[in-house]
């Protein structure tokens, strides 16, 4: 039997950053995303699952090749939970494509979680059972719990495994909202997210961090009424106060984890002119020095000629609101 998945990655409003527990991905804070699908360039993970009745372990075959090492444990590892978790004995054959960097702050992992979910979730006939595969996308990636949806994400944190999973706020045609991703580097972090969460969460401040986590909900709450009304301004403001706290907490993490570079202060610096202009636009990062840029349709040309000027980018992305994970009938081989 062969399932094929393709996903998107999702860009957080309300961040994740930090496990009550790790070995289950349970946040220590809820959070709020939207699902992001390429206009200009593709952002898709896509995972052919195909069963091996006769081998003892599964195989992991990255862009055409066979991979042994750190990607193919991680695999595996996700693997082994989405099998205990369901029952399901067979071993497997991964194979997988991508048409974006992973590792550099544009929730690869996310993508690449979610669609092994909803290959894993094709072989066992659970397709139409969105809360597991939620579930069993989080404990690859905490995030891909929230890009098995298409559209505006909730992901509640709960207080296990059966309760800590996403649930769509709005779908994809809800508001044509659009992110234009500014990449300033292409190279992966030198501290992985997952890491750098363990690190904040451990070494951050208790009162900033304790701050971070507690002030969820109510931004939760504020993003949900501005996307409800489609308020960019109101959308934005928050968007960018959770940047900021976010920011402070990772400066805070000892070592501090500085993910920005030169080329990410120029560009919020252009994103802030061009509001003092009238243009309705706003900024921020994930876990790296590339940019998402939040405006709306008739800004997005004045947007993108406004971020080419900076130096040292590398490309820019032009994004609507995105489909959750999903099968598709053409097979990786």
């Amino acid at each position: 039997m062969i399932k094929t998945a393709l996903s998107h990655p999702n860009k957080a409003l309300v961040i994740y950053w930090g496990n009550e527990n790790d070995m289950l991905r349970i946040p220590t804070r809820s959070s709020l995303s939207i699902t992001l699908q390429g206009i200009s360039h593709p952002l898709d993970y896509i995972v052919s699952l195909r069963t091996m009745p006769s081998s003892k372990r599964d195989k992991v075959i990255i862009d055409g090749i066979e991979d042994k090492g750190e990607i193919y444990s991680h695999f595996v590892h996700h693997l082994a939970a989405m099998r205990r978790y369901t029952g399901f004995k067979e071993k497997v054959e991964v194979t997988t494509r991508k048409s974006f960097p992973v590792g550099s702050g544009l929730a690869g992992s996310a993508a690449s979680a979610s669609a092994l979910a909803e290959a894993f979730a094709g072989l066992i006939g659970k397709t139409a059972d969105t809360r597991l595969k939620s579930i069993m996308a989080r404990r690859g990636s905490g995030s891909a719990s929230r890009s098995v949806l298409g559209g505006f994400v909730i992901w509640q944190k709960g207080n296990s495994n059966d309760s800590s999973y996403a649930e769509q706020l709005f779908n994809e045609h809800h508001w044509d909202l659009r992110n234009v991703i500014a990449i300033v580097s292409s190279n992966p972090k030198k501290i992985k997210s997952i890491e750098g969460m363990k690190l904040s969460k451990k070494t951050c401040p208790e009162q900033l961090y304790s701050g971070f986590v507690g002030v969820a909900d109510r931004h939760i709450k504020q993003i949900s009424t501005a996307l409800s009304a489609r308020d960019i301004a109101k959308l934005g403001a928050f968007y960018e106060k959770e940047n900021y706290l976010f920011r402070q907490v990772c400066l805070k993490t000892i070592p501090p984890l500085d993910y920005w570079t030169k080329a990410t202060n120029d560009i919020l610096d252009k994103v802030s002119d061009l509001r003092n202009e009238g243009i309705t636009a706003y900024a921020g990062t994930d876990a790296g020095p590339n940019v998402h840029i939040f405006t709306v349709p008739k800004h997005v040309e004045r947007v993108i000629r406004t971020i080419q000027e900076a130096e040292e980018i590398l490309d820019i992305i032009h994004c609507r609101v995105g489909e959750g994970s999903r099968l598709i009938e053409e097979h990786l081989t």
